[in-house]
């Protein structure tokens, strides 16, 4: 083989692996759009119900995961039958025989790559003025869809419960009491830089918070947070 020809069959060869490179870089590059998350694109959906002994309208979310939706789907049942049940028995037990309602809204609260947080408002009406005004904040890990509860967001041997409360005290004039400190948290938000502890009026007034929200920053318990959950990512929401 002459010269001419090895120059020929070398140039071929590193033509053929540059353009393996480009291709196989092209083909990454359309994996990792592919794969990269958007915002969810939510739909609100409402059930209605009047008769004669109670009323209820509420409004929720859906989103494109179905694990997601499924959960949400689960709360509002649940939801219901608890009213029904504590209606049922607030006319059995006390002769209450005024028309009952149920009204519930929600906030998208914060969306990232990682986590879809939502919050319910839930307004009881009993008659004789009895009136409940409750909230349901609901964090999830987009990835498969998981409602997050404290323990997938906390690790298991890390004290932050007392952390919370130590930290949750700093920012009211009344206290947290530590016996119910599961409790105090249940309606905690994952929110970017910060964490948020949100609170029902009634709450509110029983420690002295000046909102009804309190702020407590992840570099507090960054330690004490899952790796995935303490990272700090921008919001899709505005807040």
């Amino acid at each position: 083989m002459n010269s001419f020809n090895i120059y020929l069959s070398i140039l071929s060869v590193v033509l053929l692996t540059a353009c393996s490179f480009m291709i196989a870089d092209a083909n990454d590059a359309q994996d990792s759009s592919s794969n990269k998350q958007e915002p969810y694109s939510v739909t609100s959906k409402k059930e209605m119900k009047d008769i004669e002994e109670y009323q209820y309208s509420i409004e929720f979310p859906q989103t494109p995961n179905d694990q997601i939706d499924q959960s949400i789907i689960d709360y509002v049942n649940q939801l219901k039958d608890t009213f029904k049940k504590e209606s049922y028995e607030a006319k059995v037990n006390r002769n209450n025989h005024q028309k009952h309602s149920l009204a519930v809204g929600y906030d998208v609260l914060f969306e990232d790559e990682q986590v879809f947080v939502v919050k319910f408002t839930e307004v009881m009406e009993m008659g004789e003025n009895v009136s409940r005004e409750s909230q349901t904040v609901l964090n999830f890990d987009k990835s498969n869809g998981k409602r997050l509860d404290l323990n997938h967001i906390f690790t298991e041997d890390a004290q932050y419960l007392e952390t919370l409360t130590k930290l949750a005290n700093e920012k009211v004039k009344g206290s947290f009491e530590e016996s119910t400190a599961e409790d105090n948290f249940r309606n905690l938000a994952l929110k970017g830089n910060r964490i948020e502890v949100h609170l029902t009026p009634q709450e509110q007034e029983k420690v002295g918070a000046e909102s009804d929200r309190i702020f407590i920053s992840k570099t507090d318990l960054e330690d004490m947070m899952r790796p995935r959950y303490a990272e700090i990512r921008s919001s899709w929401v505005d807040e």
